[in-house]
């Protein structure tokens, strides 16, 4: 009888151990890349790394989400602390002022605001990037306002800092 509560004690201190874990880098990464926002805030609210590395390419959750062109994640990442200025390493260009989140989606605004939503994907797919997530991003009906926002909050937390 005495092993009961020690064992309802080392039961509950597992439990709220494991509850208590921080997200797994991949986890957020993978979120953001597919786009899934509920999937990404909720995993920031619960302490991801908002700058961690994980794609092969070096780039972040930032990067990820500026490209697509969402912007309730890009804000998120920003308050939780994700560095705006990390210029990743794609494509061999490590460091590159291209490669920076601000640039990213200044760039799909370019196309987004070139481009009719019928042009968009066969120029992405022309540039090498063939991502479904990207293209179907890319041809929202509002994409135009959606990167105008990213770009927007972008500006204004580098302008802070």
């Amino acid at each position: 009888m005495r092993c009961r509560p020690l064992l309802f004690i080392a039961l509950t201190l597992t439990l709220i151990s494991a509850t208590s874990c921080k997200p797994s880098p991949e986890s957020l990464m993978t979120a953001v890349k597919a786009d899934n926002t509920a999937e990404a805030i909720k995993l920031i609210g619960k302490g991801a790394d908002p700058n961690s590395r994980t794609s092969p390419g070096g780039w972040s959750a930032l990067h990820y989400a500026a490209m697509n062109g969402n912007v309730e994640v890009v804000q998120a990442l920003l308050k939780a602390g994700a560095d705006p200025n990390y210029a990743g390493a794609k494509d061999g260009k490590a460091n590159s002022a291209l490669s920076k989140p601000y640039s990213l989606a200044l760039g799909m605004l370019d196309v987004v605001c070139e481009y009719g939503p019928s042009e968009r994907t066969a120029k992405l797919r022309e540039a090498g990037l063939d991502d479904p997530v990207l293209l179907k991003s890319a041809t929202d009906p509002k994409a135009v306002e959606h990167y105008q926002d990213v770009v927007e909050s972008l500006i204004n937390v580098t302008k802070d800092k």
